[in-house]
C-alpha cells in the first residue's frame, strides 16, 4: 500500500483486503497488505461509515453567562 507522500510498504503482504467493501469477491478486488496497513485502512473506512449514519443535531450555541440580558 502506498502512503499519502509516496512511501510504499515495506512489510510482508499477509492478509486479504477487499479494495471496494462489500460482498464484491472478485479477484480484481481484492489485493494483498500486511496487518499493518490492512487495520489502518479497515479503522479509516469504520469511522467514514459511522459518520454517515451519526445523526447530527442543531445545538445553539451557548452564551456566556454575564453576556445575557
Amino acid at each position: 500500500m502506498a502512503f499519502s507522500d509516496g512511501r510504499v510498504c515495506g512489510l510482508p503482504a499477509n492478509q486479504v483486503d477487499h479494495i471496494e467493501p462489500g460482498d464484491d469477491h472478485s479477484m480484481a478486488n481484492l489485493r494483498a497488505l500486511c496487518e499493518w496497513c490492512h487495520r489502518h485502512k479497515s479503522a479509516q473506512e469504520g469511522g467514514t461509515a459511522a459518520a454517515l449514519t451519526r445523526v447530527r443535531t442543531h445545538r445553539p450555541k451557548p452564551t456566556h453567562p454575564a453576556l445575557e440580558d
